[in-house]
């Protein structure tokens, strides 16, 4: 079987795809929640990382049905090769902003400097996840379910 990696600016659907895929049976984890990410002080700044290790573990164990991970961190580039496909959502930095000032699951991008932060990463962060991705879904034009069996469809062994 396989494992996909859904990446994406904030505010882009990620963790409603997971939710999506988890209700539908599938193991759909959100880095966001649970015991995936660690903070690192080790920079000039704090910044959450993903824990290699335990999602190595994850999707390198024989799978006996698709795996879905979900998040955005600096590190997640070290866990491209554990994975078959990486897929980037994207929207408009205009639809991001409206959907993290009115989204109630996350309180990420109500504050003025984390609105900016938001903006720097789609300018300079975007850019290197459309590099790193095997596909790009646009979520302005694609809903969850529509989003969900395209993942379906690229998890299923051929």
């Amino acid at each position: 079987m396989k494992s996909i990696y859904i990446t994406g600016m904030s505010g882009t659907g990620k963790s409603s795809v997971i939710q999506h895929l988890s209700e539908k049976g599938f193991t759909a984890i959100d880095t966001d929640y649970g015991d995936w990410k660690e903070l690192s002080l080790s920079g000039d700044t704090p910044e959450w990382l993903l824990k290699e290790e335990k999602i190595k573990k994850s999707v390198s164990k024989p799978l006996i049905s698709p795996v879905f991970i979900a998040g955005c961190c600096s590190n997640q580039v070290n866990l491209y090769p554990f994975f078959d496909h990486i897929l980037l959502l994207s929207s408009s930095i205009e639809t991001i902003l409206e959907r993290v000032s009115t989204r109630t699951s996350n309180p990420y991008g109500q504050l003025p400097h984390e609105r900016d932060e938001i903006i720097w990463n789609f300018e300079n962060i975007q850019p290197l996840l459309q590099e790193g991705a095997d596909f790009e879904f646009n979520t302005e034009v694609m809903t969850v379910e529509e989003i969900a069996a395209s993942l379906e469809q690229l998890a299923s062994p051929r």
